[in-house]
C-alpha cells in the first residue's frame, strides 16, 4: 500500500511540474541567410503548406527552440513558428538586435555573470513577471539586461517571450542642427592630441541630440542605429576624433585612463565589466552622475545614472580623450 501510495504521488509531482514548465527553451540562435530577397516564411507548422504568420528579412536574427528535419522551430519578436533550416545560419551561441522582451516566469530567478549554474549571481529577480530584453542567446541560456541594467544569462526555460518592440524613434536632427552643435575651436596640443575649452561640454550637447535613438548591435549611425561603442565612436568622429571600434580596443588604446570616479569630466569615456580585460560596455559621461549610453534594443541610446549599483560595480575606468 505504501508503494502504491509514493508511485501515485511522485506521478502527481511530475505531472504538475511538467504542467508548470515554461513553455520554451532554446539549443542556440540563427540569422536569415541569402533568400533572393524574398524573405523567410515563417509558419505555423513545419510544412510548406502551412499558414505564413510573416516573412522575416534577411539578417533577421532568430532564437531557435528545436532542430527538426529540415526545419528549425523559432521564435522571432516574440512570435513562434517554424523556418526551412536551409536558409538560416545557426549558431549555438549568438548576441544580436533581438528586438523584443521577455519577462520571469517565476520568483527568485537567478541573472548569471556566464551561461552557467556554476557562474556567480548578478542579481536576483524576486517578482515573477520582471521585464527583460533579450540581447544574445548561448545554448539553453538567453542573454538579458533588466531595467535596472544588470546583465547576464538566464536559464531560457525560466523566461516567457514578449513581442514588444522599442517605441518609436525620434527623426534624425537635422546636419545644420548636428554641425552647429560640433564645432568646438579647437587647437593642438603637445602630446599630438587636440584640446578645447569647453570641448567635453560641446561633446555632451551633441550626444543628447541623439537621445532615443535604437540600440543596433554593430550599428555607427543614425540610420541604422548604434550599439555601445559605435554611439561614442560617430559622437567622437562629429568631433574629428577616430577612436577603436570595440569597447575593448577603446579602454586598450584610446586616451588617458582615469580610475576615481571623483575626477570625471563632461566627455570622458566610461568603461564597464568584470576587470580590465573584459570591458563589455562604454558611455559617455554628461556631469552629475550620469551617462549618455547606447544601452540595449529595448531602450535605445538614454541617460543612465552610474551610481546604479549594476555601474558602480562594474565601473573599470574612464578614458579622457579630449
Amino acid at each position: 500500500m505504501k508503494k502504491q501510495w509514493m508511485k501515485r504521488v511522485g506521478t502527481l509531482v511530475l505531472s504538475t511540474i511538467l504542467l508548470a514548465a515554461p513553455a520554451y527553451a532554446t539549443v542556440g540562435g540563427g540569422t536569415v541567410g541569402d533568400t533572393n530577397g524574398g524573405g523567410l516564411n515563417l509558419r505555423k507548422e513545419a510544412s510548406t503548406g502551412a499558414s505564413v504568420q510573416e516573412v522575416l528579412d534577411e539578417g533577421s536574427f532568430l532564437l531557435v527552440e528545436e532542430k527538426l528535419d529540415g526545419w528549425y522551430k523559432v521564435v522571432h519578436d516574440g512570435v513562434a513558428g517554424y523556418v526551412c533550416a536551409d536558409y538560416v545560419d545557426f549558431a549555438e551561441t549568438l548576441d544580436g538586435d533581438f528586438d523584443y522582451t521577455a519577462t520571469t516566469s517565476g520568483t527568485s530567478v537567478n541573472i548569471r555573470r556566464a551561461a552557467s549554474t556554476d557562474a556567480g549571481v548578478v542579481k536576483v529577480l524576486y517578482d515573477s513577471g520582471s521585464k527583460l530584453c533579450i540581447l544574445g542567446v548561448s545554448g539553453n541560456w538567453l542573454h538579458v539586461q533588466d531595467e535596472g541594467g544588470a546583465e547576464g544569462y538566464i536559464r531560457s526555460d525560466l523566461l516567457r517571450y514578449t513581442g514588444a518592440r522599442p517605441s518609436a524613434l525620434p527623426a534624425a536632427p537635422t546636419v545644420a542642427t548636428a554641425t552647429q552643435a560640433a564645432a568646438p575651436t579647437v587647437t593642438q596640443a603637445s602630446g599630438g592630441g587636440s584640446v578645447s575649452s569647453g570641448t567635453g561640454s560641446q561633446l555632451v550637447q551633441t550626444a543628447l541630440l541623439y537621445k532615443g535613438y535604437r540600440y543596433t548591435w554593430g550599428g555607427t549611425s543614425p540610420s541604422t542605429g548604434f550599439d555601445c561603442s559605435g554611439f561614442v565612436n560617430y559622437i567622437y568622429g562629429l568631433y574629428g576624433y577616430k577612436l577603436e571600434r570595440v569597447a575593448q580596443s577603446i579602454y586598450n588604446s584610446n586616451g588617458r585612463l582615469i580610475t576615481d570616479r571623483s575626477q570625471l569630466l563632461p566627455g570622458d569615456i566610461l568603461c564597464f565589466g568584470w576587470s580590465p580585460y573584459s570591458i563589455s560596455h562604454v558611455g559617455i559621461y554628461i556631469g552629475g552622475g550620469q551617462m549618455i549610453h547606447a544601452s540595449t534594443s529595448r531602450t535605445g541610446v538614454v541617460i543612465s545614472s552610474i551610481t546604479d549599483s549594476y555601474y558602480t560595480s562594474r565601473f573599470v575606468g574612464a578614458k579622457r580623450v579630449l
